[in-house]
């Protein structure tokens, strides 16, 4: 029992020692802590954009922000593959979005289950779009379900399409001031 303990103690004693930060960080916290402002500062638009043209665009905007700035060297982080990809999921949730409203104007009961799976479809086939055209951009799967669940797609894709420009053109500034953080 005692050398169980002694054990568990060296342990936690070996866990205490070392840094809570990564070494890695305490190296780099200058260039962290400035491309984590510039994630801030994206997001932030994002969420203007979502005030003037509402729309569940928040989101994916986030999560591209969050792959631009943290892993700006990436293949998912061009502004080839992300413009594409937003294209993409938009032109999915779009018509993911339509024949929603369709099948909603059938009267059937499961609604909220032929929602859902018309979300997952939307979010398949925007996959399934990225993967054969080569603009793979995960969050844009989301940008489908969005949209599919946002019946002002209107307002709302013009507005994630114009948000991820703005991302791509902060990241094209900035290429030789950031580095892949992960």
């Amino acid at each position: 029992m005692k050398g169980r303990f002694l054990g568990m103690l060296s342990v936690v004693k070996e866990i205490l020692s070392e840094s809570i930060a990564d070494r890695r960080v305490r190296k780099n916290l200058r260039s962290d802590v400035f491309q984590s402002l510039l994630t801030l500062v994206c997001v932030f638009i994002a969420l203007l954009l979502h005030q003037f043209f509402g729309g569940f665009i928040v989101a994916s905007l986030g999560a591209s922000s969050f792959i631009i700035f943290v892993t700006p060297h990436t293949k998912s982080s061009r502004a080839r593959c992300v413009i594409g990809g937003y294209l993409l999921g938009a032109v999915a949730g779009i018509l993911f979005s339509l024949l929603h409203a369709y099948v909603t104007g059938l009267s059937f009961s499961g609604v909220n289950y032929v929602l859902i799976f018309i979300c997952a479809a939307s979010a398949a086939a925007t996959a399934l779009l990225m993967i054969t055209t080569g603009f793979v951009h995960p969050p844009a799967a989301a940008l489908a379900i969005g949209l599919t669940i946002d019946h002002e797609w209107l307002k709302s894709a013009p507005a994630a399409i114009l948000g991820v420009i703005i991302l791509c053109i902060a990241r094209r500034l900035l290429k030789n001031r950031i580095r892949n953080l992960v």
